[in-house]
């Protein structure tokens, strides 16, 4: 860094950073000079990136950052600006305006705070005229494709006031993180974990959006990413390994949807896309599942790969391990297709009733006016998408890869107004993207070597 004197005053101006050092207990705050401390005597470690030179001061925040970790302590880091620059410290590394780390033994967890997308609308309606004899004439208008107002993102990090934002980043920083229950080992394989330290890196990375799909409704969402990178001394491979699973999509935030009688249904979910893509040409697909999923009440996912161990470095070892771990969860009432090609992994998880047309919400019976039919649990409730990809390369590569990992969830309101003679079948639709497509997640193949 080039001039490391003002930061302080900096860090002292910014009503955020003000507001940690106040509440939270014992915050180590950076400030810019290299320093030995004993992160002990600190509850919590704060780099500020606003006036870093994040490219410059590498090696003084390197040590800073792995000296906080193996202490034991979290970080926060506010406004970082090159997510590269981090995935050399961390492993990985993304763009953020603030971004919580937390150690564990084996892995680190990032929750992500600030991730926005633009919640975007378009509504229909058929109007429909029936008949003394029952026959029925259609009139289905266009719909208009708008974003919706602001206060949908009221609920973001970047819109809360500084209290708020402050109470957010306590949230996550005194609570455990417990790795969910789909994700720990089913079957007989081993895990990352069992490697040598240096032949991996795990990580789980929270992508969660939450905010308002009218004035009583609010949606709540949650996936978190395992990204586990392993090398392989034989085969002389490197594995990206990348598992989604997490609290899952709840269009009501556990509670009631807004609207749920005979002629008025919503908000419900129709559809969760799950995208993965390295965006290189230096890796290869070994395996994305699901595959397709059709009329099912629940589906498996599994892979496997073998990963050897030089034991003369590492004689504590076994040569060789077979990565293979099982995750299983229920699905009725979704299909789901896996839009996989080349490096791209790519699912979706749709709402059997609607796929075809969100149109068969209706239930047009004879001589009577037409219904929304009833919706299934997963619709209104707790949707849980678990899908894993395994990706491979030589385990010469020492590169940093940028990895897109987003989802997109729809969500419908349907309703009728009218009588049996004349009535007009309407539909709200309101869908967001979340996560990391325009400016990837960083993975540092450097960080695992044989």
């Amino acid at each position: 860094m080039t001039n490391l004197e003002p930061l302080l005053d900096y860090n002292s101006q910014d009503p955020l950073v003000t507001k940690l050092g106040n509440v939270l207990y014992r915050p180590f705050i950076y400030n810019g000079n290299p320093t030995d401390t004993d992160f002990n005597n600190y509850s919590v470690v704060l780099i500020n990136f606003r006036y870093i030179d994040e490219c410059s001061d590498q090696i003084a925040l390197n040590t800073l950052i792995h000296a906080a970790l193996a202490s034991n302590k979290p970080l926060i880091l506010l406004n970082v600006k090159d997510g590269k620059i981090l995935s050399k410290i961390l492993g990985i590394g993304f763009i953020g305006e603030c971004i919580i780390v937390r150690p564990y033994s084996t892995y680190n967890v990032f929750n992500v705070l600030g991730l926005v997308g633009n919640v975007m609308q378009d509504c229909g309606q058929a109007g429909v005229t029936q008949n003394d004899d029952g026959s029925r004439c259609f009139n289905l208008e266009d719909s208009n494709c708008c974003e919706c107002s602001p206060y949908q993102f009221q609920s973001s990090f970047s819109n809360l006031c500084i209290s708020d934002q402050v109470k957010m980043i306590e949230e996550i920083l005194y609570s455990d993180f417990e790795i969910p229950e789909e994700l720990c080992p089913q079957s007989t394989g081993s895990t990352p974990a069992d490697l040598p330290e240096d032949q991996f890196k795990l990580n789980y990375l929270a992508i969660e959006g939450k905010w308002n799909l009218s004035d009583q409704q609010v949606t709540n969402n949650s996936v978190v990413m395992e990204i586990s990178l392993i090398a392989s001394y034989n085969p002389k491979y490197k594995y990206l390994r990348i598992r989604s699973v997490g609290a899952g999509f709840n269009p009501a935030n556990g509670g009631d949807i807004q609207y749920n009688s005979t002629y008025d249904r919503g908000y419900f979910q129709s559809h969760v896309k799950i995208h993965m893509q390295p965006n290189t040409d230096k890796l290869r697909t070994l395996s994305t599942e699901p595959k397709n999923v059709n009329n099912q009440a629940q589906y498996t996912t599994n892979s496997e790969f073998s990963v050897g161990v030089d034991v003369s470095k590492n004689p504590t070892f076994s040569s060789s391990y077979t990565i293979s771990e099982s995750m299983t969860t229920i699905v009725s009432d979704f299909d789901i297709y896996n839009n996989g090609a080349g490096v791209t992994a790519d699912w979706d998880f749709d709402l059997a009733m609607t796929e075809n047309s969100i149109w068969d919400i209706f239930d047009e019976e004879f001589m009577k006016k037409a219904k929304v039919k009833a919706l299934p649990a997963l619709a209104t409730k707790n949707l849980q998408t678990v899908t894993e990809a395994v990706w491979y390369a030589e385990n010469t590569l020492n590169e940093v890869i940028g990895v897109q990992l987003y989802w997109k969830v729809d969500h419908f309101h349907c309703y009728v107004t009218g009588d049996w003679a004349s009535y007009t079948e309407h539909y709200t639709h309101k869908w967001n993207t979340v996560g990391y497509q325009s400016t990837p997640v960083n993975i540092d193949f450097g960080s695992v070597k044989v």
